[in-house]
């Protein structure tokens, strides 16, 4: 049996992680499988091609904060390859273990684990017709100057506006994240659902609006002349909207993150823990 490790090495306590992970699954006979392109820092477990590791692997464990997890949940996805998160940042809310917890890795061979499935979205843009996915959210957003844009929000023909920064649109797992700085409300990850929430609206009524998981939204965004609208999934690198482009999100199909969870703590634990 086999896990493939996955470590952000920026992070201060990664390397000790890592070296304590791969002896603890050792002793239980499964193999540790590093990225080869961070295989040199360590030295231990096997190097393996980082195209090939997901699909040989049984398991992915990542060792790093909410960003580490949501980057490499969604690859482990794309080969229906469970995920577990080892916290070695700082909130690390999505983290299935804490560093002082690496013993519960022998939990692993004996199956002594529960899977929690999490939603994800898909946002389409129809001026290139790329595809992104997103575990937390899909973000609408202007540019670095003080102005705002005008967001419509079409679902079937119905419509809303927002005078806004931006809007996101979220899922259960992202209404903690993004979110919930901006007043969105926090759901249980079992309750499927799309949020949004819009970003400083111009408004003293704009809320957030909590809609079915199989609804299909599109954005459209425009702003004063010279203002840059961007598309940004799960915080990583904005995309940058020609103007007139209608961003598509829904459900994505046939794609889910499977989160291992080696504690008996529940969701309204680790929120109380963690976030408040």
């Amino acid at each position: 049996m086999r896990a493939a490790i996955i470590p952000n090495l920026e992070k201060m306590y990664t390397e000790d992680i890592v070296r304590r992970a791969v002896e603890i699954l050792a002793q239980n006979r499964i193999e540790s499988l590093l990225p080869s392109s961070v295989y040199p820092v360590f030295g231990v477990g096997a190097s393996c091609g980082d195209r090939d590791i997901y699909r040989l692997a049984d398991w992915v464990i990542c060792i790093g904060g909410d960003g580490t997890i949501l980057h490499t949940a969604k690859k482990a996805a794309a080969e229906n390859k469970p995920v577990l998160g080892i916290n070695a940042g700082r909130v690390g809310f999505m983290a299935g273990l804490e560093r002082d917890e690496l013993d519960k890795l022998a939990l692993l061979r004996t199956g002594e684990y529960a899977l929690e499935n999490r939603m994800l979205l898909q946002a389409t843009v129809s001026a290139d017709g790329k595809t992104f996915y997103c575990l937390n959210d899909a973000v609408i957003s202007k540019g670095s100057l003080a102005r705002m844009i005008d967001i419509t929000v079409d679902l079937g023909g119905e419509q809303i506006s927002y005078r806004a920064d931006g809007l996101i649109a979220a899922t259960p797992s992202g209404s903690t994240a993004y979110s919930m700085s901006a007043g969105g409300p926090v759901l249980d990850p079992s309750i499927e659902s799309i949020i949004l929430t819009p970003i400083c609206p111009h408004s003293l009524f704009s809320r957030s609006i909590l809609l079915s998981a199989d609804a299909r939204i599109s954005l459209s965004a425009a702003g004063a002349p010279g203002t840059r609208v961007y598309l940004s999934v799960d915080g990583e690198e904005a995309h940058l909207l020609e103007p007139g482009s209608v961003v598509e999100i829904r459900r994505a199909e046939d794609l889910t993150v499977r989160l291992i969870k080696l504690k008996k703590d529940s969701f309204y634990q680790t929120l109380s823990r963690k976030l408040m």
